[in-house]
């Protein structure tokens, strides 16, 4: 019987497979054989594979009334804020709003969106592996990662939702019945 976790060929009626000890029992084939699905998609898969939602871009300058009316209109998380080249210089997400502008600041047309974004946020390429940008995203508690181009211009958004939605996907078929 061929393990699900490995590859390995064991012996017919095995309980735990020789190679990496993963059960071999009828039950735990199906999570096994979705583990495996999983860590071979984040491991050979490109974020591009997701398809990433085209990117919410304002300047630095734009002041919070608007990036909140923009956020809301477009019922997005999040905006990638710009330099005057274009070039990605911050994000403000709704947990920027949450935590750094609610309840503290009265006046929202009078201050810019570049006081209360993250600067510099962590970014990705499409063309990078999955398990790549869910490390970052997992390690950096983000539910927004920004795909730059060569020159650093925001390109794409990758969400959280679109990784779990992804992974969703695939065990889906792999659970489907035959």
């Amino acid at each position: 019987m061929r393990c699900m976790s490995c590859g390995h060929d064991n012996l017919p009626g095995a309980d735990h497979c020789e190679g990496c000890h993963a059960s071999l029992t009828h039950e735990d084939v199906p999570l096994a054989r979705v583990e495996s699905a999983v860590e071979h998609s984040l491991s050979e898969d490109r974020v591009q594979t997701l398809n990433p939602a085209e990117a919410v871009s304002v300047a630095e300058d734009t002041f919070l009334d608007v990036a909140i009316r923009t956020m809301r209109e477009r019922k997005i998380g999040c905006l990638l804020v710009t330099d005057p080249e274009g070039k990605l210089n911050g994000i403000f997400t709704e947990r920027d709003l949450l935590y750094k502008v609610a309840g503290k600041v009265e006046d929202l047309a009078a201050h810019p969106v570049s006081q209360f974004m993250t600067h510099d946020p962590e970014v990705i390429r499409g063309d990078q592996l999955l398990a790549s940008a869910l490390q970052r995203m997992m390690v950096g508690d983000l539910r927004h990662l920004p795909l730059v181009d060569e020159k650093g211009r925001p390109k794409n958004i990758l969400s959280s939702r679109d990784i779990i939605n992804y992974v969703a996907f695939l065990v889906e078929g792999i659970l489907e019945p035959t």
